[in-house]
């Protein structure tokens, strides 16, 4: 056989066994990945709805959350969440916690919104992920900054500068999250109070 033609049968061969390396390790990594990230949630879950004892799956779905519509050219607006239902040690509602998402300036503000069972009144808020600057929008994070949603139902304007109090130098990211927490409490009554 030609040294040429050998060398680009072993190349394939080598390149095969790579290829099928990295796709089981990919498979095998990606379900512990889901996992941890899941576990990581309901335990957020936990933090947002004190009291809890054991967290229930809604809605599985996260429909459109941070999808990029490439005909618009930006990221389309979210339309559902994912949502989870708190139950506390006497197997009674605390109540439920949402997923919403936000455009802030470094890229999506990703936050967990705790809301009363009885009278749909946010608890708490925290805050998932985000790429905000540090120092400046990641002042998002702040207790301080957080509490101020506490206490809010979905009739109430969850606005900056309006029922919260901006961020100075960090506008965007403040918008963001409340833009997030706003949207995502409309979506959430609805879908846990209507069923959809």
């Amino acid at each position: 056989m030609n040294e040429s033609v050998r060398m680009i049968v072993v190349l394939s061969v080598i390149a095969m066994v790579s290829a099928g390396v990295l796709s089981w390790a990919y498979q095998t990594a990606s379900v512990i990945i889901e996992e941890n990230e899941a576990r990581a949630l309901e335990s957020s879950v936990l933090e947002v709805l004190p009291g809890t004892s054991t967290v229930n799956i809604i809605r599985r779905s996260p429909d459109e959350l941070g999808v990029e519509d490439p005909g618009e050219m930006k990221e389309r607006e979210q339309k559902t969440t994912l949502i989870y239902q708190g139950v506390d040690a006497q197997g009674k509602i605390v109540g439920y916690a949402f997923v919403g998402e936000g455009n802030g300036y470094g890229g999506v503000v990703r936050v967990l919104v705790g809301v009363d069972e009885d009278t749909d009144q946010i608890l708490n808020v925290k805050i998932l992920s985000h790429t905000e600057t540090p120092g400046l929008g990641s002042r998002i994070e702040d207790e301080g900054f957080r509490s101020q949603f506490a206490g809010k139902t979905a009739q109430d304007p969850i606005a900056i500068n309006q029922d919260i109090d901006n961020l100075s130098g960090a506008t965007i990211s403040a918008r963001a999250t409340a833009e997030a927490v706003r949207k995502g409490l409309q979506d959430a009554v609805a879908i846990y109070r209507g069923g959809e």
